[in-house]
């Protein structure tokens, strides 16, 4: 058994790392949106040509889902154990990124599998005008909890390949205070309170969430 946990621990330790590259990078882009639409969709354009090749997203897609599988086996097959409230924040935020992100996913690739559309700037910008109250929210609390459990998480598993890297709790804490500044001020851009963001709800994007809507919507 000691042998088993070990190797889920390596397997979670390698697809956590596969899945935080991917992560920064996305984190990194949802910030460029602070310098508005031209500078977003530049560094998606690039970004995607690599995390969209389909051997590639085939590779991170599969990380995810070993990731997500393991950790739920780990916490059912582990004896339970007094968390540390750095560790329990660890764990609040993956539940609730496990809990999101096939909607996320769907969201905004489905329409670029099935439709050719890509949300890009001006997607996410008709998001944040279309229902505010729900994305603000929804993407401040998802790009917080993306930002802690991967970076937290790469010191769990950076220890566990024979890398240690030493990260104190007051230098997360900062850090995840920048990243939640950062986060927020990429909403307001997508908002239009940094740049001029155009007619949103004319793209391509909103015409076929409107569509959708129509056609699905009870």
């Amino acid at each position: 058994m000691v042998l088993n946990i070990n190797i889920l621990k390596k397997l979670q330790a390698w697809t956590g790392i596969t899945f935080a590259v991917f992560l920064g990078v996305h984190l990194l882009n949802t910030w460029m949106a602070i310098f508005g639409a031209v500078a977003y969709d530049g560094f998606q354009q690039i970004a995607r040509t690599f995390y969209q090749f389909p051997p590639l997203e085939f590779l991170l897609l599969g990380a995810l889902l070993v990731h997500m599988i393991v950790g739920v086996i780990r916490i059912f097959s582990e004896p339970k154990r007094e968390l540390s409230p750095r560790a329990r924040w660890h764990r609040y935020s993956g539940f609730f990124l496990m809990l999101m992100i096939a909607g996320h996913i769907i969201a905004v690739r489905g329409p670029s599998w099935f439709y050719d559309v890509y949300p890009a700037f001006v997607g996410l910008s008709f998001s944040m005008d279309f229902a505010p109250y729900y994305f603000y929210p929804y993407y401040f609390v998802f790009g917080l909890s993306g930002f802690y459990h991967g970076l937290n998480g790469l010191t769990i598993v950076l220890g566990r390949i024979g890398v240690h890297l030493s990260l104190e709790n007051a230098v997360l804490r900062k850090a995840t205070a920048v990243a939640a500044a950062l986060t927020f001020a990429a909403l307001l851009g997508f908002d239009g309170i940094w740049t001029d963001v155009g007619a949103p709800d004319q793209s391509e994007f909103a015409e076929l969430t409107m569509r959708m809507l129509r056609e699905f919507a009870p």
